[in-house]
Parts: C-alpha cells; structure tokens; sequence
C-alpha cells in the first residue's frame, strides 16, 4: 500500500493533536529524554546477605562465586551484580550469565541500601558541544523491573562550551542514591517528580545536600566527625574529617584517613572500642543487616600489605575472616584486584 502525502486537513489536524499533547507521537521535545537503554535484571534474587568483596577476577556474594574478569567498580542490585571496564556497563545475573548494557563512558556507580535503586552516570547520548561531547547525564533505575525512574533532562550546553575541558577541572559526580532521592552535581534530585534542590554550603564552606545527612547509604550514614585521641563524636561538618554511622545509629568509623586503625567510637559517649580481629587496621565496606558489616582487615609494613576479607558483629565486634590472605596488586588491565563495593579499595 502506497502512503498519502498529508493534505491540508490533515496538517492543520495533527498541529492541533500536538498542541492538545494528546495524540501519543513522540516528537522530540526539548527538555524530553528517550530512554537510552534498558536496564537488565535477573530471574531470581540473591539468597544470602547482600554484602560483597572481589578478589582478581572474581566477585564473592557470601558462598557465591561469579567470574567477571577485570573489574573497574560493582554495587548488588537486587538480581545480580552492576559493574564497570573501560566505561562499559555490564550486568550479571545472581545465576552468572553477563551481558552488556550500554557505554556509559565513566565507572561512577551507586546503589540504594536496600538494593533497589540504581544510579550510573551516562555519556553515550544526549546534546554535544561543537566538538561531538555528550553532556554528562545521570540516570536512575529500579533493579527489580529495570524501569528507568529518572534521566537528566536535554539540555543543549552554552555557546562556546568545551565539555571535555570542563569535565577535565570539574567533574560532575555522583555521591549516592537512596530509594527517593538521587545526590548529583551539587543537586538533590527527587526520583518521584524530577524536581531538584541545589546544595548549599555551611560555615566551612563544605557542600550539604538537602536530605544527605539522613539517607542510609550500604555502608551507613554519611556524617561528619571530630575529636582526637580515643574519641570521636559527630559534626555538623565534614570539614574536619568524613565518617560512617551504623544503621542502628549507634557506632561510629573514622573515615578519614588510611590507613584506618581497627576501632570504632561510641556514638554517644564518643569512646573508642578495638575491632576482635586479625589486623591492627580496618576498611569499612558496607552492611548485611542491622547487626552485620564486613571489610578488609590488614596489615601494613614496608612495601608490602597483607589483606583479609572479614565479617564482624557489632554487638561484640568479634570479626571472622572469610578470606585467605590476599596480597595486594594490580590486574593486567591496571585496575586494582580487591574491591569492595562502590569503588572502595583498600
């Protein structure tokens, strides 16, 4: 069947349909983002405690073992596992099988700490510069349907812009998402209507994001902290130093330097408890449950450092290894063999 050119009618019709938003044809409104690609998930959901490490080409899920080769950076959706290399978004099933999702071009991933959120940065698509640079985006999605949830809107960038020059001194990052609220680029974003809040600055001149302070993170609260000695307290700052509150509020990590001696404050009298473990240092990396965190325990000399996966109660601060000791390097690709998730290394 051979088409009709539209007539008269027809075009003062079809003005009239789009001017209504009414007649459901897509036609590239500024402001507007089609969705780029669709996020995978699995056909079945971990069954074990969601906290993770990766060892030189393996990723370890409690008894799990899932090969992936090099690996940039991961966070644990609900399904299966998120990860980076060389800017390629890749997913793998709880059941092992991988595939690619999209070139997103950077590894800076988060997860919501109950598993359902995804975040990533994206610069596959969208508006350019005059030299062919995508302006970088940030998409949000839920990791038990794939439904995107939020995309950066088009926006064209300014006359004469050099976005690679731009991203070169100021990066646009991403410090985490929550199952309501996304943190990028000196924004809160609001997942239920797109809307957005700039971050303000307190007397430090420190950044602060409207809903930051009490959104739970996989491996805590983000707060500030201060003190000297055997104690440490909270902030109202991250001027003075960055640390991780436990899910139940009740236990503080000093995140502000590396190495990190194995001990953790009291969050309300502020005093210092050692971790029951195999090393005088300690990396947090994220939270089972409630009553779970895991990291790397290690030892630190000369040149050389000796790490170990280990599981720690908070209760009694009793830590158990769950790996043997690993030794630290770096993958033929460069990237560093012993991750924890998120990007966290030790």
């Amino acid at each position: 069947m051979s088409a009709r050119p539209f007539g008269r009618g027809a075009v003062a019709a079809l003005l009239a349909c789009l001017a209504a938003a009414g007649c459901g044809i897509d036609v590239g409104v500024e402001g507007a983002s089609a969705d780029p690609f669709t996020l995978p998930v699995g056909p079945t959901e971990w069954d074990v405690p969601v906290a993770a490490w990766y060892h030189d080409g393996t990723l370890h899920v409690g008894d799990e073992r899932l090969e992936l080769g090099a690996v940039e950076e991961f966070v644990l959706g609900a399904t299966g596992v998120y990860w980076v290399r060389d800017g390629m978004l890749m997913f793998t099933s709880a059941a092992g099988l991988t595939e690619q999702v999209a070139e997103v071009g950077w590894a800076n991933l988060a997860i919501s700490a109950d598993r359902s959120v995804l975040a990533t940065v994206d610069q596959s698509r969208g508006p350019t510069d005059r030299y062919g640079t995508h302006v970088l985006q940030v998409a949000a999605f839920d990791t038990r349907t794939g439904e995107q949830l939020y995309r950066t809107p088009d926006r064209e960038p300014a006359d004469g812009d050099d976005l690679a020059d731009l991203y070169g001194e100021i990066m646009p990052l991403l410090r985490g998402v929550s199952d309501e609220l996304l943190f990028f680029d000196r924004s809160t974003i609001h997942l239920d209507d797109g809307s957005s809040d700039p971050a303000t600055r307190d007397a430090e001149r420190v950044e602060v994001y409207e809903g930051y302070a009490d959104t739970l993170f996989p491996d805590g609260y983000h707060v500030g902290i201060g003190g000297e000695g055997r104690r440490r307290e909270m902030t109202g700052s991250e001027a003075f130093g960055v640390g991780r509150l436990s899910p139940d509020r009740s236990t503080l990590f000093d995140a502000s330097s590396w190495p990190a001696a194995a001990v953790v404050y009291d969050a309300t009298t502020g005093r210092q408890r050692r971790l029951d473990g195999p090393s005088r240092y300690f990396t947090l990396g994220g939270w089972s449950d409630e009553d779970t965190f895991m990291g790397i325990a290690e030892r630190v000399g000369g040149s050389a450092k000796a790490r170990q996966v280990v599981t720690c109660e908070l209760a009694s601060l009793a830590c158990s290894p769950v790996s043997p000791v690993l030794r630290s390097g770096y993958q033929e690709s460069g990237y560093a063999d012993l991750l924890l998730e998120a990007g966290t290394w030790p």
